[in-house]
């Protein structure tokens, strides 16, 4: 299916019991990983084992 069908079905249901997204909210649609807070100056890297690994610097 589409990539934005999970947002659609996650609105529809809290749309039917009084409730929704709000302003600022973060919706991981098949992530992976989890959110982590990050600032200025930090370095992030991820391994996924023999898959390989990735990072970023915040600057």
């Amino acid at each position: 299916g589409h990539p934005a069908a999970g947002i659609a079905w996650l609105v529809n249901k809290l749309h039917a019991v009084g409730g929704g997204l709000k302003k600022g909210q973060i919706v991981l649609a098949g992530s992976f990983t989890r959110p982590v807070d990050i600032a200025k100056g930090d370095v992030i890297q991820a391994d996924y084992g023999p898959v390989g690994s990735i990072g970023v610097s915040f600057v």
